[in-house]
C-alpha cells in the first residue's frame, strides 16, 4: 500500500456545518465575526446550497439540504450542527476508502460511488478508527 504522503500531504479543506436556515446562518456568522463569503455553491442534483466563509485563510462551509425530511432527520430539532471535516487528498487511488461506507452530503444513506464535482470526487464517510464524519476530496481520475 502506498503511503498517504507519497503524493503530497493531506490538507484541511474546510469544516462543514449543516444548517436549517442558510441565509440566517450566513448573516449571523458574517455579522458576529466580520467574515466574508468566499463563494456560494448550489447543487440542484444533490438538493443542496452552501456558503463558504473565509476565516483567516481557512474555510467554514455553511450548507443546507432542500429535502425537508433529510434535513429533519439530520438535525432533529436543532438549527445547526457540526457535520464534517473535509480533507483534500493528493492521490486518486481510493485506498483511504477501504472498509468504508460512502454516502452523500447531509444524508446517512450509502451511495454507490464518489460524486464528481468540478475536477475532484467527493465522498462522506466515517472511517473505522477515525469515528468522525469526513468529506474526502480527491483528484478525479
Amino acid at each position: 500500500m502506498t503511503s498517504p504522503l507519497a503524493a503530497g500531504p493531506v490538507r484541511l479543506d474546510h469544516v462543514g456545518i449543516l444548517v436549517r436556515d442558510l441565509d440566517s446562518a450566513r448573516t449571523h456568522w458574517c455579522d458576529r465575526f466580520g467574515v466574508e463569503v468566499a463563494r456560494t455553491v448550489d447543487v440542484p442534483a444533490m438538493s443542496l446550497s452552501a456558503a463558504f466563509l473565509n476565516v483567516a485563510g481557512a474555510e467554514v462551509e455553511l450548507y443546507t439540504v432542500h429535502d425537508e425530511d433529510a434535513l429533519d432527520a439530520a438535525l432533529g430539532g436543532a438549527p445547526a450542527k457540526l457535520d464534517h471535516v473535509a480533507l483534500r487528498l493528493h492521490r486518486a487511488d481510493g485506498a483511504e476508502l477501504v472498509g468504508c461506507v460512502i454516502r452523500g452530503p447531509g444524508r446517512a444513506d450509502p451511495i454507490a460511488e464518489p460524486i464528481l464535482m468540478g475536477d475532484a470526487t467527493h465522498v462522506w464517510t466515517e472511517p473505522p478508527g477515525i469515528d468522525v464524519l469526513l468529506q474526502l476530496i480527491r483528484p478525479a481520475g
